[in-house]
């Protein structure tokens, strides 16, 4: 399964937009050398063509492109923000923001398989939202 580093999990109070949210999930990816930049510009390419396919649910979005659109190493990066932001009109408003690097298909679903058991209980769910320090959102997702 994908590590997730310490240092990747964030609580930040606001952002710009979700373009601002997207680079400020992946930066640390990129930073590490996780991810190359132009990952970024692929989420942003991919929704543009395919739309904010990412939004899992109500207050989540895991955010990640493909493979071949720069990941080096499969890694997680975690952004929690206290105000919600919205990536279409009419979609979910979101404040908890996975970004997943996978490098191929069968790391990027036992991902997927492994974050969506973890954000399906509702409580655990409540309880990361109200999570108002670093280190206390990384308990959540210390042991992927």
């Amino acid at each position: 399964m994908v590590m997730i580093q310490k240092e990747h999990v964030r609580v930040q109070h606001c952002v710009e937009d979700w373009k601002q949210a997207v680079i400020d999930v992946v930066n640390p990816l990129v930073e590490d050398g996780y991810v190359e930049k132009r990952y970024i510009d692929g989420i942003f390419e991919n929704t543009e063509k395919m739309g904010p396919y990412y939004v899992i649910a109500p207050q989540i979005a895991i955010p990640h492109a493909r493979p071949e659109q720069g990941v080096i190493k499969k890694a997680m990066s975690i952004l929690l923000l206290k105000e919600p932001i919205k990536f279409s009109e009419d979609g979910f408003e979101v404040r908890l923001l996975i970004a997943l690097a996978a490098t191929d298909s069968q790391s990027h679903l036992e991902s997927l398989v492994t974050l969506s058991n973890l954000l399906s209980d509702e409580s655990t769910l409540a309880s990361m939202l109200q999570a108002s320090s670093n280190e206390e959102l990384y308990e959540f997702f210390r042991h992927l």
